[in-house]
């Protein structure tokens, strides 16, 4: 189910890849329904206590279906979250399913939905493959879109030991990434030096870090953010495990994984559109300094001209 999009010249050497995942935290109906009642299997990090009585909505060959979970049963050392739901309508096993939210609204400046983690991220992708063609910026480059991140990253785990990818282009993965105290929604998008298991390639992110800081000084509205932001694993961990040089951008998420933590509810995830359209800018500015990355990934030692001072010193 990964998909590779490729954009330029297929003769000439990938620059660089930035990637996504596709799938957001939900339900699988484990078998079909009988009298209304089913049993789902969920995916993705949402603890147990937020489940009982929230309503979902099962997506079926015949249209949407709203039902709601009546019971849960979890086992965490096997990685099982299973919920019994009851239904308005028959489902079907295979069906997926979500929490029943407002699929977008927009306003002031934020954009609330049912679910962003990732689909932000490929987003930003699709938009930056439209800047690259728009501004017809000569390169080759990959946007690479994964599946059943949430499940366990098992999408990128394919991809690497597959080598569906060559071993030498930099990965770049964004993602919306937990708002955390000192990376605020609004604040601007955020170049991620790590996640809660890795530190990424210093070089690439150096590279990120003057691509960001050069927009800043060309226009003083742009905001970006350099952070460690260990609220979760990403996909850069696993191309990492595998040798790629890799690196992460991301904009803070609101109700990560639709938790609202002040009310143990369910609710919509939002994030800035500022912050959105700032992460596409540096990634359109990132492919057009070819010198500079291929600098920071190889880069040569720094030279130093001694000096004796009046006094003896030697600097």
């Amino acid at each position: 189910g990964n998909v590779i999009a490729e954009y330029g010249d297929a003769r000439r050497k990938c620059l660089l890849a930035f990637d996504a995942h596709m799938d957001h935290p939900g339900f699988i109906i484990a078998k079909n329904s009988v009298r209304n009642r089913t049993q789902a299997l969920f995916y993705g990090g949402v603890e147990e206590s937020y489940f009982k009585g929230e309503r979902i909505k099962v997506f079926t060959a015949d249209g949407p279906v709203r039902a709601q979970v009546v019971r849960t049963k979890f086992n965490l050392k096997r990685h099982i979250k299973q919920v019994e739901l009851k239904t308005e309508g028959p489902v079907f096993r295979g069906d997926a399913a979500m929490w029943d939210l407002p699929p977008f609204t927009f306003k002031g400046g934020i954009i609330h939905t049912r679910g962003s983690d990732d689909v932000i991220g490929c987003a930003a992708i699709l938009a930056w493959l439209d800047e690259l063609v728009r501004r017809k910026i000569s390169c080759r480059v990959m946007g690479v879109f994964t599946v059943a991140e949430e499940g366990g990253l098992y999408g990128a785990t394919h991809l690497a030991i597959k080598k569906r990818l060559p071993g030498d282009v930099p990965i770049i993965t964004l993602e919306t990434s937990s708002e955390r105290p000192n990376a605020l929604i609004g604040d601007g998008m955020v170049i991620r030096v790590g996640d809660n298991r890795s530190v990424f390639h210093d070089g690439l992110t150096r590279y990120l870090t003057l691509t960001a800081a050069r927009l800043a000084r060309r226009d003083k509205s742009f905001m970006y953010q350099r952070r460690l932001m260990d609220g979760g694993r990403c996909e850069s961990t696993v191309f990492q495990m595998f040798n790629y040089d890799t690196a992460a951008l991301c904009i803070p998420l609101g109700n990560y994984h639709n938790r609202d933590v002040k009310r143990k509810k369910i609710a919509a995830e939002y994030v800035s559109l500022a912050d959105l359209t700032g992460m596409v800018r540096v990634m359109v500015a990132a492919v057009q300094n070819p010198a500079g990355l291929k600098k920071a990934l190889h880069p040569k030692p720094p030279r130093y001209r001694c000096e004796k001072r009046p006094l003896g010193e030697i600097l």
